[in-house]
């Protein structure tokens, strides 16, 4: 960005929409989408998100520059460059013409005015995002992952992790066994 009168109008004219809050999403890194075998889809949670870039909680993350795609509940599939690593996750630009952003960007500004609606939910205990996502997820056979939660309840706990243990096997998140 510019100094001057210049850059004054650039930044005005640029409006942009942030949310700030927790989006649930899911993302896929390009690098490893091109190994045979290795494609894994991680899930993901958008911290603060605007029609230019989002800061996301995640499990895994590449390198600054490492492309990746992205979907995020209510705004779509989004495609972009992680342009830093942060504690926990990374900070990722958006690639997309300044068509998809004015519409990315509308859909943020609906994810902001939305009024949560009352739903019934049939589970049996309520489900809670963690304030902290970061945990060890440690297997049957003693086998240490870092993992993220994406939420938990009394009765269990969803994570995404670097590793898919066999269906039934015995696995503790944290210092929970279960």
């Amino acid at each position: 960005m510019q100094n001057g009168p210049a850059g004054k109008a650039e930044a005005s004219s640029r409006k942009d929409v942030r949310f700030i809050g927790d989006v649930m999403g899911s993302y896929v890194l390009a690098a490893r989408a091109q190994t045979p075998g290795a494609v894994q889809v991680f899930a993901c949670r958008s911290r603060s998100v605007s029609a230019h870039e989002a800061v996301v909680n995640a499990p895994v993350s590449g390198a600054p520059g490492d492309a990746l795609t992205m979907t995020l509940q209510g705004l779509g599939l989004l495609r972009g460059r992680i342009t830093r690593i942060l504690e926990g996750g990374f900070a990722v630009a958006f690639d997309c013409s300044d068509q998809e952003r004015a519409a990315l960007g509308a859909r943020i500004d609906w994810l902001k005015r939305r009024t949560l609606k009352t739903v019934s939910d049939r589970r049996a205990h309520k489900r809670v995002l963690p304030r902290e996502t970061r945990a060890t997820l440690t297997l049957g056979d003693g086998q240490r992952f870092d993992c993220f939660i994406i939420d938990m309840s009394q009765s269990g706990v969803a994570v995404s992790a670097d590793v898919l243990p066999p269906l039934g096997s015995l696995a503790g998140v944290g210092a929970v066994p279960g």
